[in-house]
């Protein structure tokens, strides 16, 4: 088939108001023919109908006539295409396509933003290459009718694409990875397109796509099909998603190209690749890295890098379920904290990465604890005052909703204050007036998460010598996540029953003194505390607390019994305040008496030479908790929100 292409016609050929024509191409594609005029806007109605003797289809895109006084004609080189006529009709721009022989084939009509799509034929299925044709063109029209007093040339024609590519195209959004694509909702950000098809071969539809998106796109011989669909304004991206769904298709991203094929000859493409991306790593040279490790256990971070299968020397880890590939292996050397890995480049990549992930500085955290220890009678001057104290405004991060005030601030009321300022809520006053000197307070500020709320508490205790004391203030470092233990106990020695048991204490067996043996019995608290620091300055105290006291009221073989109280507890507080644990309580109640002989036993009388002495005396345990982060801040630590979720799992990092 010929490809000469004739004379252009001069500027003007195309109406000059309303919509203008840029430009007239016909393409050959497997026998099919596609007619496609791209104008100056998207056009709005579109009608067209076919006639007979002579054929023809006529397009008439309603309301965009121009200034068009003759009908102009484009010669078309084609079998089945004769020429293209563009004219004026009832206000309307009209194109028509007149054809050889003695019929309209079947046809379709679409209209793609500003292009105007019309397929003629079927396509034949043969391995011809494709042919196009640019029977008008407007800027080599304006060339020409510029160059007067040259001869006229014609502008060539563009290059032959391969079959459904456009050039200078852009790749759409979106992942090629299958998995990924039905794993994640996509997102569709093409132009917008219009389609209305019924019957339609899967080929002019991606014909149709590929010219509205300037994509580069290339259909496998395998790719067949027909659709019928009715699409309004949806993006151009998501239509073909729909297409290829319909008929069993897939598509991948290579580069600035896309590849459509059906499902299974892409599954197999992809099956291939892997095995010879395989057959690659199988032949590539290992390699032996020196991984120093300055903060975390070598072995530890073996056992990751490596898997859990280890050697039997515990210090040679193979790849088992780790980041490794299966030729790679690990050795740690305790002595320099070190992991010798050899593997291919890729693995060792990983194993660095894992590395300087894990191998941070643990933060650490300094708890100061103070066991105080009151009477009763301590218990009754002791008076707690509690206030609260609310600000919501952009200072505290809390907005009101409201343009005036910008900050509110509320407060309990009662009398006195607290001592860190904050109006009291309630007041349970100490009992009894002390002078200057004779009474202290503590002020305690108990924070909340968003620093809107402040909550007070005035503890005022008596001082007198004999009614309070503090038992310790033990200070312990601990690591993140790692468990304190801090206790205050008293050993009481209780002699064990006499069974015989003796303890020689001499030299020789029998020789020289003997001892009672006895039984170690430890009462009093114990507090472990288990800290986990949060990237925004807040700590959570796993806290474990244990009471026990002797009771020498009920005793076995005079050995008294143990009465022991538990309790768990998860406390988030702002780093440097104070948490208070209260409720533990150790009760000793004493009866003694006296009387004068004989005169104690008189009845009616004998009540005047007797004295009964009742004691009952309340020991109440304070513990006041305070966490300290040292070195500063850890932006990689989890947020407090997310410690508080996982608040009770083991190992929240």
């Amino acid at each position: 088939m010929s490809e000469a292409i004739p004379p252009a016609p001069a500027a003007g050929a195309v109406a000059p108001i309303g919509i203008a024509v840029r430009e007239i191409k016909v393409i050959e594609d497997n026998g099919q023919r596609g007619v496609f005029a791209k104008l100056s806007r998207p056009p709005g109605t579109l009608n067209h109908f076919a006639l007979e003797n002579p054929p023809r289809v006529v397009i008439d895109i309603v309301g965009a006539a121009g200034t068009v006084t003759d009908a102009q004609r484009f010669p078309v080189t084609d079998a089945l295409v004769e020429q293209i006529r563009l004219a004026q009709h009832e206000g309307n721009l009209r194109l028509t396509i007149e054809l050889r022989g003695k019929s309209v084939p079947a046809y379709t009509v679409n209209d793609l933003n500003d292009t105007v799509i019309a397929f003629l034929g079927e396509p034949q299925g043969n391995a011809e290459p494709v042919r196009e044709q640019v029977v008008f063109s407007q800027r080599a029209a304006e060339v020409a009718a510029a160059s007067v007093n040259e001869p006229h040339t014609v502008p060539k024609p563009a290059s032959k694409p391969p079959a459904m590519r456009v050039a200078d195209a852009e790749a759409p959004s979106g992942s090629s990875d299958p998995l990924e694509r039905l794993t994640q909702p996509r997102s569709y950000t093409g132009p917008h397109v219009s389609l209305d098809l019924k019957d339609a071969d899967v080929h002019n539809v991606i014909r149709l796509l590929a010219e509205v998106s300037k994509l580069n796109i290339v259909a496998t011989e395998d790719v067949k099909g027909k659709v019928t669909l009715r699409l309004f304004d949806v993006p151009w991206d998501q239509a073909l998603d729909i297409v290829l769904s319909v008929l069993s298709l897939e598509s991948v991203q290579e580069g600035n190209v896309m590849r459509i094929s059906t499902v299974n000859r892409l599954r197999t493409d992809r099956e291939d690749l892997r095995r010879a991306q395989e057959a690659l790593r199988a032949v590539e040279p290992l390699r032996v890295e020196y991984i120093h490790i300055n903060y975390a256990k070598a072995v530890k971070l073996g056992d990751i890098v490596g898997g859990t299968n280890r050697s039997g020397n515990a210090r040679s880890v193979e790849s088992g379920t780790g980041i490794l590939t299966n030729r790679g292996s690990v050795v740690v050397d305790e002595f320099t904290n070190t992991l010798i890995v050899r593997d291919v480049q890729r693995g060792i990549d990983n194993a660095r990465e894992l590395v300087r992930q894990l191998d941070v500085q643990t933060p650490q955290i300094l708890i100061e604890s103070s066991i105080v220890e009151a009477t009763s009678d301590f218990a009754r001057s002791l008076g707690v005052q509690w206030g609260y104290k609310a600000s919501i405004g952009p200072q505290t991060g809390t907005t009101t909703g409201a343009n005036f005030p910008g900050t509110i601030v509320a407060g309990g009321g009662g009398p006195g204050g607290a001592a860190l300022g904050i109006p009291l809520v309630a007041d349970f006053p100490a009992g009894g007036n002390f002078g200057p000197g004779s009474a202290g307070s503590l002020g305690l500020l108990l924070g909340s998460l968003n620093g809107a709320y402040a909550i007070d508490a005035r503890i005022t205790a008596l001082e007198d010598l004999g009614k309070a004391k503090i038992v310790s203030r033990p200070r312990v470092v601990t690591l993140n996540n790692v468990p304190a233990t801090i206790k205050s106990l008293t050993i009481i020695r209780v002699k064990l029953p006499g069974t015989g048991t003796v303890i020689n204490t001499g030299a020789g067996g029998a020789a020289g003194g003997q001892s009672t043996a006895t039984e170690k019995i430890e009462t009093g608290i114990t507090l472990v505390v288990t800290p986990q620091v949060s990237s925004d300055g807040f700590v959570l105290l796993d806290m474990f607390a244990k009471s026990s006291q002797a009771d020498f009221t009920r005793t076995v073989d005079q050995i008294p019994t143990e009465i022991s109280r538990e309790a768990n507890s998860h406390v988030l507080i702002k780093d440097g305040q104070t948490v208070v644990l209260g409720g533990i309580y150790r009760d000793q109640r004493n009866d003694a008496g006296r009387s004068m002989p004989f005169l104690a036993d008189i009845p009616g009388l004998g009540w005047l030479f007797r004295n009964t002495t009742k004691t009952d005396r309340r020991e109440d345990l304070l513990v006041f908790l305070t966490p300290r982060v040292l070195g500063g801040a850890h932006p990689g630590l989890p947020s407090s929100e997310d410690l508080w979720q996982h608040r009770g799992e083991a190992g929240v990092q």
